[in-house]
């Protein structure tokens, strides 16, 4: 009995062991990368706003370009003031006045006259595209005038040469100018790129004509009424 347990034990003593029940091991977690978030860009810039606007249709369109226009007046009459600190006195209001005569006598005579000689060529333009591409030529301007007018105000005021601080007075209207009038042939023309090639080739020659048209008004309202320039005393 005791040899038969021994052949059992033995017996059992090679059997392979039981297998043991294996556990995958968990997959790992899924890492998600969160998209990234847009950068807050903040209020906009004041030249933005002043430049900038919605379409001509939106609501209160009308009214902002308005203001635009009225801001762009009062920069302008800045640079006016600037200009008139080196005589003083009363000098100083009549050329923050006149300054602003020039885009005022543009936007009221040109830009309508223009406007009626588009409509007669059938180009796609119509009145509130006018008057936005007039508002932005002023503003343009404007903040040309403003941003010089500090450094204008310095150097007329330090000159020693009437002739130099005259020059230079009418170098920075000229440079406003040319920008005011590219801000506003360049919102104006972009709506005649859908337009026919005979009409985008008549109104070119439209938009020359308005560009020599306003050069000249500009120059001549601004020589004949600002004091620095021996106009109006």
């Amino acid at each position: 009995m005791q040899a038969h347990a021994s052949y059992v034990d033995a017996l059992a003593g090679d059997a392979p062991p039981e297998p043991q029940e294996v556990t995958p091991p968990d997959p790992p977690e899924e890492t998600r990368v969160a998209p990234p978030m847009p950068a807050d860009e903040g209020a906009p810039s004041f030249a933005k706003s002043l430049l900038g606007g919605g379409p001509e249709g939106a609501p209160g369109a009308l009214r902002d370009d308005a203001q635009r226009f009225a801001t762009a007046l009062a920069l302008s009459a800045l640079y006016g003031l600037s200009i008139g600190t080196r005589d003083g006195g009363l000098s100083i209001l009549k050329h923050a006045a006149a300054v602003p005569l020039a885009p005022l006598a543009v936007a009221g005579l040109g830009v309508p006259a223009l406007f009626i000689v588009l409509t007669l060529f059938d180009a796609p333009i119509d009145p509130p595209a006018a008057v936005k591409a007039a508002a932005r030529g002023a503003a343009t301007t404007g903040l040309v005038l403003g941003g010089l007018a500090p450094a204008m105000a310095l150097f007329v005021t330090t000159s020693s040469s009437r002739i130099g601080a005259a020059f230079s007075a009418g170098l920075g209207l000229i440079l406003a100018g040319a920008f005011g009038l590219r801000a506003f042939l360049g919102a104006i023309g972009t709506p005649l790129g859908r337009a026919s090639a005979g009409v985008r080739t008549m109104s070119g020659f439209a938009l020359a004509g308005f560009a020599i048209f306003a050069t000249a008004l500009s120059a001549r309202v601004w020589w004949s009424t600002l004091p620095i320039f021996g106009g109006a005393p």
